[in-house]
């Protein structure tokens, strides 16, 4: 698993967002930044919506998705909005894989089977690289989802929060490059699935008895060969929770949220993924060998 420290502007996100929904309005939601953004129903308790996913999608999620959800909301100021936030888009450096230069809804991208959809609507036609939310996009987001997030939190809070993509791609290029000899490779489509376990996280939270990843997207990467894009898989859990109690009110305090891990794997969607598992547990094992072994593969 790959660790987002909270203290940089690089590191990572919203992370730390694993909480859900409360039962009632009396009961807190487990997480960190459920102190940052409550809801604005007028009871002033925590929300009762689904908050259990986020941060690179967002459909009830205190945080929108920093690329599919968020990007599609108005540029225009919110009601009331007192302070001006920027309408610049961010060009990611994930390479926009092979699509159809017809537009699509979000929602049909995110329902079709294609592998190869058409480029979202929210997205540039003639751009090579997927492009993240403005900050009045992202702010938008969060106020159409029943939250009222401090305004002057938004510039630092949507620079991690696309960062987790930044780091959650580096981890799938290393799998692509180590396995798959894949040196630029290029994201064809993703789905944010916050609902559904993975086999692995499920394992792990009813068997192990850890903490459930607080969001989940899947993520479609071009087959460099031709073949069927690769499935990754990808869970995001929050940091240390023995560290919730001492952690949330330094997060509230520096407007920087908590530490998480992202576990980004291939799908086990083929006998062929299940060995990339394989050999990728052994390299990582066994670095020095893995070291020498690639030397000489490079020397042939």
């Amino acid at each position: 698993n790959k660790e987002v420290p909270s203290d940089t502007p690089s590191g990572c996100p919203v992370k730390g967002v694993g909480y859900k929904a409360s039962s009632s309005v009396d009961e807190q939601p487990r997480g960190f930044l459920s102190g940052w953004f409550q809801s604005s129903n007028s009871n002033g308790g925590a929300a009762q919506s689904s908050l259990s996913e986020c941060p690179v999608k967002g459909g009830g999620g205190a945080m929108p998705a920093s690329i599919e959800e968020a990007a599609k909301h108005s540029q225009l100021p919110a009601p009331g909005q007192q302070i001006p936030l920027s309408q610049h888009r961010v060009i990611s450096t994930i390479p926009r894989g092979d699509v159809s230069d017809q537009p699509v809804s979000d929602d049909a991208a995110a329902q079709t089977n294609d592998a190869r959809p058409a480029v979202p609507v929210h997205q540039p036609t003639n751009s090579s690289q997927w492009m993240y939310p403005s900050e009045q996009q992202f702010y938008n987001a969060m106020r159409k989802k029943g939250y009222n997030p401090p305004i002057e939190a938004i510039p630092s809070v949507l620079k991690i929060h696309n960062a987790v993509n930044e780091r959650s791609w580096l981890q799938v290029r290393k799998w692509e490059k180590e396995l798959h000899n894949n040196e630029e490779p290029k994201l064809v489509k993703f789905v944010g699935r916050p609902k559904d376990l993975s086999p692995k996280a499920f394992f792990n939270s009813r068997v192990l008895m850890t903490q459930e990843p607080f969001d989940r997207h899947d993520w479609y990467v071009e087959d460099t060969n031709g073949g069927e894009p690769r499935r990754y898989v990808i869970d995001f859990y929050e940091g240390e929770e023995k560290k919730a109690v001492e952690l949330q009110k330094q997060a509230q305090q520096m407007m920087k949220p908590p530490s998480m891990y992202i576990d980004v794997r291939p799908a086990l969607d083929t006998p062929g993924a299940a060995v990339d598992r394989m050999v990728m547990a052994a390299r990582e094992a066994l670095p020095g060998l893995t070291a020498a072994f690639d030397s000489f593969k490079k020397s042939e």
